[in-house]
């Protein structure tokens, strides 16, 4: 591959305008095997990888996408989950432009590395091939609970997990997920393709999820301490609240926050017809 042609992006396909004004299904398509191989050759495998120090969890890019080059996609995906239990969200939700890809030295002349749908490419590739990527080391017996299931709290209960930590999620709503499962909107991200696939890999880590546990009311963190025998809690609480700006008719009948009308379409089903209050007449 020359240079021009290292500096233009594989373009990623997506719906068609006509087709995803009718339907909420995912916009972006994403990338084929053979489009995913020619994005990946053009990364430089740089000696001090600027993407890797991007990366809030430092994900080794330049070694995952060497695999996807080689069309190693299984040894991608096993590469990415030794940083990452949620590669299928980050792949799509992250704001790469800002991190990996915004430290990519190819995009000083033309178009950085699409790093993050290659990790999206990976971890969509290892779902459809039953790709196993629970291994975790030897457990030591030492629980933590981690309390909120969104992102922090899968993040943190992936880790712990993997390094052989007998982990327990407590969350307050009746399904795992947190902001991926209400706050985001379906085009943009699955609920049932990626949401729920990411949940079950962080299982079968070994990682016990309640739901509809309060802590605070159902149970408190002392408890968790003195009767339930954790070592450890982490506080993984969110930041589900909304900011209003305090200005005439906000409180006024049929005005919501984006994460109200956003909580009722995506976990409460509000969009589904016969649903007792229906965000449309």
């Amino acid at each position: 591959m020359d240079m021009n042609e290292r500096l233009v992006r594989i373009p990623v396909r997506e719906q068609d305008p006509k087709v995803r004004a009718a339907n909420f299904e995912e916009v972006c398509i994403g990338y084929n095997e053979e489009e995913a191989t020619k994005e990946a050759s053009r990364c430089l495998n740089c000696k001090n990888p600027k993407c890797v120090e991007g990366c809030p969890v430092s994900i080794n890019i330049p070694g995952f996408i060497s695999y996807v080059k080689d069309e190693k996609f299984e040894e991608a995906a096993k590469e990415i989950s030794k940083y990452s239990s949620l590669p299928a969200v980050c792949g799509r939700v992250c704001p790469q432009e800002k991190q990996c890809e915004g430290r990519c030295v190819l995009g000083i002349k033309g178009d950085s590395v699409s790093i993050g749908k290659l990790e999206r490419f990976t971890a969509d590739w290892a779902v459809s091939h039953n790709v196993d990527l629970s291994a975790t080391e030897p457990k030591n017996g030492i629980k933590v609970a981690v309390i909120g299931s969104g992102p922090a709290g899968l993040t943190c209960a992936g880790d712990l997990a993997k390094k052989g930590y007998e982990v327990t999620i407590f969350e307050a709503l009746h399904k795992a997920g947190g902001v991926l499962e209400y706050g985001i909107p379906e085009f943009r991200l699955p609920k049932e393709k990626v949401v729920k696939n990411e949940v079950e890999n962080i299982k079968k880590l070994g990682v016990k999820i309640e739901t509809n546990v309060i802590v605070g009311r159902t149970i408190t963190i002392d408890q968790l301490f003195e009767d339930e025998g954790f070592k450890a809690v982490f506080i993984g609480s969110g930041a589900g609240l909304p900011r209003f700006m305090g200005i005439p008719g906000e409180n006024a009948n049929g005005v919501c926050s984006a994460n109200e009308f956003l909580t009722r379409v995506n976990l409460m089903k509000a969009a589904v017809e016969g649903y007792d209050t229906p965000v449309r007449s």
